[in-house]
């Protein structure tokens, strides 16, 4: 991440959450990267959880040895040196609640601003089965949650640099928060800042075009009148199925940033459980990390 003298965001408590797995090793640069760039106090969890599982292919171990192996791996990243330079804080949760709720309830009682986590991004029977931890977060969290998914090529912490951020709006009332954070970080980064919206291509249309120009209207008319007028934007309306555009063209546009709203879903674990659903489409199969606001 790029270091500046001045940021738009504050950012005081940024939560790396942690199941040792390589997708949260992938992850935890981003959160580092955050941390310093915010002057953020990081706090790395694992939790260890005895709620039970339906996970035909897993035979769930003892709690004590969960809870032991969590700890020295946690002790780990502690004296690896990685968390050099930055405020940080290591601890291994234990309960009988879900990992998404305990770790959902850490968030409002350490006033979590940025939660940082790797997907797996298991689909199929699987999924249904099973669900996703990083997916119930990402629907239930009261604050933004940046994930790194299964195709986002791994980096070092000094590799990190947001020069392109793809902001993908659905043009409903909520959006104006969420391209507002979008430009935020983008002034903070002086990143070039990419604005989506997709138009469904599921009904009949006469005029597309003049579908389009409507659109482009109103993805102006979001952006606030005090941005400035030297931020670098770039207004982009597409046709299609959202799920596959938004990936397609943050990869075209070789964005090193996702931006989306919330997902909208009427129950998180539900949603987490379908392999169909747009959050998971997006956050499985993009390249870049994707931060829901």
């Amino acid at each position: 991440m790029k270091l500046g003298s001045r940021t738009h965001l504050s950012l005081r408590s940024v939560l790396f959450a942690t199941d040792f797995s390589p997708c949260s090793e992938a992850a935890m640069p981003y959160g580092i990267g955050m941390a310093r760039r915010y002057d953020s106090t990081m706090y790395t969890v694992s939790v260890v959880s005895s709620e039970l599982t339906y996970d035909i292919h897993v035979q769930p171990p003892d709690p004590f040895y969960r809870r032991h192996s969590a700890e020295k791996k946690m002790e780990k990243v502690s004296t690896s040196g990685v968390l050099q330079g930055i405020k940080h804080v290591e601890l291994v949760e234990e309960g009988f609640d879900s990992v998404s709720r305990m770790l959902l309830d850490f968030v409002v009682g350490h006033d979590i601003d940025l939660i940082v986590l790797g997907m797996h991004g298991c689909g199929g029977i699987r999924k249904l089965v099973v669900g996703s931890v990083a997916e119930e977060i990402v629907n239930s969290a009261p604050c933004p949650v940046l994930t790194v998914g299964p195709h986002v090529p791994p980096k070092s912490t000094s590799e990190l640099e947001l020069q392109r951020i793809l902001c993908a709006t659905t043009l409903q009332p909520s959006s104006a928060k969420t391209l507002a954070y979008a430009l935020a970080l983008a002034a903070d980064e002086h990143a070039h800042l990419i604005l989506l919206h997709v138009l469904s291509a599921d009904h009949p249309s006469q005029d597309r075009e003049a579908e389009k120009d409507l659109a482009m209207k109103q993805v102006l008319q979001l952006i606030p009148p005090e941005t400035s007028p030297s931020a670098r934007l770039q207004p982009i309306v597409a046709i299609g199925a959202p799920a596959e555009h938004i990936p397609k063209v943050a990869e075209d546009v070789r964005a090193d940033l996702i931006v989306i709203g919330p997902p909208g879903t009427f129950h998180p674990r539900i949603s987490a459980h379908l392999p169909w659903a747009l959050l998971h489409q997006v956050l499985s199969h993009a390249r870049c990390p994707v931060l829901r606001v």
